[in-house]
């Protein structure tokens, strides 16, 4: 069956970044990741720290990773 979120004969979701070799789209998430996450220790995010403030944070790192990775 054909799964219209993977590029064709790949296990790899479609991307806005057109990356196909997932060992690649591994390393760009991880540098992404790194990035953001580099981002918020010199500029913390407001909160007290609980799990409103986690979420917050888990928003921060990947909301633009994730609207990358639709197409």
């Amino acid at each position: 069956m054909k799964d219209r979120y993977l590029y064709e004969n790949s296990l790899v979701l479609k991307n806005l970044l057109d990356i196909r070799d997932p060992e690649l789209l591994n390393q760009a998430e991880a540098d992404y990741v790194t990035f953001r996450l580099k981002e918020i220790v010199a500029n913390p995010l407001a909160g007290e720290y609980d799990y409103a403030h986690l979420l917050s944070m888990h928003q921060y790192i990947g909301k633009r990773w994730i609207r990358m990775m639709r197409r």
